[in-house]
């Protein structure tokens, strides 16, 4: 199980981190673009019947996208049962969802309760994810390109975490956005718009939502300018990084502090 820990040289790791965060932000690009636009896009030209496979291709990406936050993570961290423990949880994750959310045959009867479950594990692995992001965006004494890319990506990762806890709320209490939004799909999809809509300062469209939504919608804005602010902070407090590649002669497994 050697290949689960990265043992790389401070130079590598940080081509690594730059690889991992431009990854995930494509990937993040492409699974919004999807969620929001595809369906009626393909609509709207005329094809119909279209969306089994527009379900298709979002479990896909969603699945990749998740393979890509277990391999980003083992940048921050040695810890075998973290690493181990993440991989065997997102698959577990990917293969419920799947099987909730399958276009062709419905697999889980009764999927609310696995839903909970998967939104619910979603929030806490991407909060620790994100946390260990920030930790890494914030340490160093120079402004680097996989610091920038980590900035998006963090920023974006804040948006899906809390579609997922806006899916949730819908899990829990039907009705809370003040419409009828039935489970699965339909349901992230509303999560995921309401999330970016908050963070972006648009107007949601929801207007009889109930005072719990209210108030997280408040938190993430709070959340995600704080965020703003203090990542504008220390970018304009360090200086851009000169160009000359970090001393490869001696090999260690985190540039950064490591998550033990």
């Amino acid at each position: 199980m050697g290949f689960l820990v990265r043992h790389l040289t401070a130079a590598a790791l940080q081509r690594e981190k730059l690889k991992d965060y431009r990854n995930i932000v494509m990937i993040q690009v492409t699974v919004i673009i999807i969620l929001m636009t595809l369906e009626d896009l393909l609509t709207g030209i005329g094809l119909v019947g279209i969306q089994p496979w527009i379900y298709t291709l979002f479990i896909g990406f969603a699945g990749f996208y998740l393979i890509l936050l277990w391999d980003m993570m083992r940048n921050f961290t040695s810890n075998m049962l973290i690493i181990r423990g993440m991989l065997v949880w997102l698959s577990i994750l990917f293969v419920l969802g799947a099987m909730g959310e399958n276009p062709f045959k419905r697999l889980l009867p009764e999927p609310r309760p696995y839903y909970i479950f998967i939104h619910t594990s979603l929030v806490v692995m991407q909060a620790f994810i994100i946390s260990l992001a920030i930790r890494d965006i914030f340490s160093g004494n120079r402004v680097t390109n996989d610091k920038l890319w980590g900035s998006a990506c963090v920023y974006l990762m804040i948006g899906f975490a809390f579609g997922d806890i806006f899916d949730l709320l819908n899990l829990l209490s039907p009705g809370c956005f003040g419409v009828d939004i039935p489970i699965g799909f339909a349901s992230y999809l509303s999560g995921v718009y309401f999330s970016y809509a908050t963070l972006g300062g648009v107007e949601t469209g929801f207007d009889n939502m109930s005072r719990l939504v209210r108030n997280v919608s408040v938190i993430e804005s709070l959340f995600g300018n704080l965020y703003l602010v203090f990542l504008i902070g220390r970018i304009l407090g360090l200086p851009m990084n000169v160009p000359q590649e970090p001393s490869e002669k001696h090999t260690v497994q985190q540039q950064f502090i490591p998550y033990e």
